[in-house]
């Protein structure tokens, strides 16, 4: 139970340093992830979180998911075509790396040979999905990050190689040249044809599944989650490298993808999508892992000479590295700056943390041993120096990452989709209570922040003004004697509640209240067949005689005035109740309602016509026809099916589509915008299909 209180204690601290890089970008998400571990591990109660996974499970669970995912980002024809680069990058600057590093290590701390070797390889990986985090928010030029990408995707297999001959050198004393090429030569040749093969197959009986139509979702992303854990444990089986087997066999399984993308596509959006989720959770739990290890380092070396001799190894570790890199990249381009960048962006994460955990079992030593803890200790301080150095020094070297749209323009945007989307379900031949659900549904498109209430002074004077237009056109029309009295007596009693609740003063919990007692009376009125002419009748002598009392009480002038209108418009409304008393109650207001719906249509259109020519807040306009027709559905509900209401809802969002690219070919928005956008509505469409 223990354990599993960890994991969902890391799970949790993931999650937290996910959001607060998602609210404060200037910290990418890995230095959060190491700052919640740091914090993790000084709570008392968690502070016991041990970096304690057993070393091959780290390997198979964690290091081999994220390698094939990363080959698969990869497509087999650029590997081939940079196959010399990758060479280049990721055998021989390794080679030289580690040659260096294990001359530093012994001649200037005096370590055996072969733990300065191990450590060399430990140091040499490094991380892509690191890099990524570090250099968010910042355009590096495609020729640097390029090689940086194919170095990190291969150089582990050369990392792995290297510290292996380490163990064998620290366990026999002696290591042939010979003897090493030729494993190099077999781990790494043996890794790559094992993927080759290994994928050749399970690609296979993926395909047999599909043709029989076994095609089932959660099967097969099992599958997919089962190929990197299945392959790295056989080639590993089979004394070659694990790490460029996955690797290879996710850069062929993208092949395979490639090719059949219209064949199985709703399928292959679903697993990209859960490997992307997988591997950033991935990711983030090695991160706070590392975050916890670094107190712990401080907790071991109580003696603070002790930590500071580990941070000054690791600064000279890291130093090298630097050097090293640079003087490669220089001596072949000869561009000091591109050098410098080069140098900077080895960026080292997950597989340096993982090899470090490998030390006592490659090693042949104790894992509580002093040797194991400095070298996990040092291993740690060269990921956080790798990390934080290019944080710094990049933000100098590099341009600013320019979104080629801004959030207002994307709020814009939005805004006039919408819109165009609300006229377009103003014209469909739907019941106005299906209007009213889709434009709900299509509202909701805004976004969270962006659908948020309206400022209450601006959203109160806009209904005013609507208010005012009606009452206008209403008073013309009892002189022209166009409207029934009943009409009448109707828009009078809408005009009340307008004037009672649209009150700025009107407190939250009074809304709730009556909207309660609201409820109350008509469930009541419901159960005892009340609803009917002589109880509203009733309701409203009441009514009278409480505004009279207040008015008796009340010092305040305006108050005064309002209690008085009050009272004018329902003794308006008891003399219509009297008069009328012997009509159908039900189909007497309704005939009403409708006759007011009728008179008001061209007058609304006007007014939003008026509001749209003088704003460009188009989500003010979507709030208004969305308020309109929630008052009309007030008085006029009616059961529609949900079925009808997706297949509506798909028409609107498929008119959205067209929309998309007509404002792509007017050049209302550009291409990135549009792609954003299109994405939105057909992810909607998808996830209504499903629904």
């Amino acid at each position: 139970m223990e354990i599993l209180f960890e994991i969902l204690g890391i799970i949790i601290a993931v999650i937290v340093a996910n959001f607060l890089a998602q609210r404060f970008r200037i910290i990418p998400r890995a230095i959060w992830q190491i700052i919640i571990g740091v914090l993790m591990a000084i709570i008392p109660g968690l502070a016991n979180i041990e970096v304690s996974l057993d070393p091959e499970w780290f390997m198979i669970l964690i290091i081999a998911p994220l390698l094939f995912y990363e080959g698969q980002q990869t497509k087999i024809r650029v590997v081939s075509r940079n196959l010399k680069q990758i060479i280049q990058l990721a055998v021989i600057l390794a080679i030289i790396t580690i040659f260096f590093l294990t001359i530093t290590l012994k001649v200037v701390f005096g370590w055996p040979i072969a733990l300065a070797l191990a450590f060399a390889a430990i140091a040499t990986p490094t991380d892509a999905t690191a890099l990524e985090s570090v250099k968010e928010g910042l355009v590096m030029p495609e020729q640097i990050e390029r090689p940086l990408n194919f170095e990190a995707m291969f150089n582990d297999a050369s990392g792995l190689v290297a510290l292996e001959l380490a163990g064998i050198w620290a366990i026999t004393g002696h290591l042939s040249p010979g003897e090493s090429v030729a494993k190099f030569l077999f781990v790494s040749v043996g890794g790559a044809l094992f993927g080759i093969i290994s994928t050749l197959i399970i690609v296979r009986i993926r395909q047999n599944l599909l043709r029989k139509q076994l095609d089932d979702f959660t099967g097969h992303i099992m599958l997919q989650i089962l190929t990197p854990i299945v392959i790295y444990m056989l080639a590993e089986e089979c004394h070659v490298s694990g790490v460029i087997a996955v690797v290879i066999a996710g850069i062929f399984h993208r092949e395979e993808q490639d090719r059949t993308m219209f064949q199985s596509s709703q399928m292959i959006n679903l697993v990209n999508q859960f490997w992307r989720i997988l591997t950033d959770l991935l990711n983030g739990i090695v991160f706070v892992l590392l975050g916890t290890s670094i107190i712990q380092i401080f907790t071991r070396e109580r003696n603070t000479a002790e930590w500071l001799k580990l941070l000054s190894v690791a600064i000279i570790i890291y130093f090298v590295m630097s050097v090293v890199r640079f003087c490669y990249v220089y001596l072949k381009n000869k561009k000091i700056r591109a050098a410098f960048i080069f140098a900077l962006s080895g960026v080292h994460g997950t597989v340096t943390l993982a090899l470090a955990l490998t030390i006592p079992l490659t090693m042949n030593l104790a894992r509580n041993s002093i040797v194991v803890q400095e070298v996990l200790g040092i291993a740690v301080f060269v990921i956080v120096l790798s990390l934080v150095t290019p944080l710094i020094v990049l933000r100098f070297l590099l341009e600013k990452e320019e979104t080629s749209y801004s959030e207002k323009e994307l709020h814009k945007a939005h805004a006039e989709l919408v819109n165009s989307a609300a006229n377009y379900i103003d014209q469909l031949d739907v019941e106005k209570n299906m209007k009213q659900k889709l434009l709900l549904s299509i509202r909701s498109q805004l976004g969270y922040e962006q659908s948020r209430r309206f400022d209450r002074q601006e959203w109160h004077d806009v209904m005013k003004q609507l208010n005012e237009k009606r009452d206008d056109a209403v008073r013309l029309a009892i002189s022209q004697d166009a409207l029934s009295i009943d009409a009448i007596n109707l828009w009078d009693k809408m005009m009340l509640k307008s004037t009672d609740i649209n009150k700025k003063t009107i407190r939250r919990s009074r809304i709730y209240r009556e909207f309660i007692m609201h409820n109350w009376r008509y469930f009541l009125g419901k159960l005892f067949k009340k609803n009917n002419i002589v109880a509203e009748i009733e309701h409203t002598k009441n009514k009278i005689a409480k505004y009279k009392r207040q008015l008796k009480k009340t010092e305040n002038e305006n108050k005064e005035r309002q209690l008085v209108e009050k009272i004018k418009i329902h003794n308006k409304r008891l003399l219509i109740l009297e008069k009328y008393d012997d009509v159908d109650y039900r189909n007497r207001w309704v005939g009403a309602y409708n006759e007011l719906e009728t008179f008001f249509e061209p007058i609304d259109k006007e007014f939003i016509e008026e509001l749209e020519s003088k704003t460009d807040d188009k989500t003010l306009i979507v709030a208004l026809k969305q308020s309109i027709l929630a008052e009309q559905n007030r008085m006029e509900k009616r059961l529609t099916s949900k079925v009808e209401e997706n297949n509506e809802l798909s028409k609107v969002l498929q008119y959205e589509l067209t929309q998309i690219n007509l404002m792509l070919q007017n050049d209302k928005i550009n291409s990135t915008l549009g792609k954003r956008l299109y994405y939105e509505v057909a992810a909607a469409q998808n996830l209504l299909l499903n629904s």
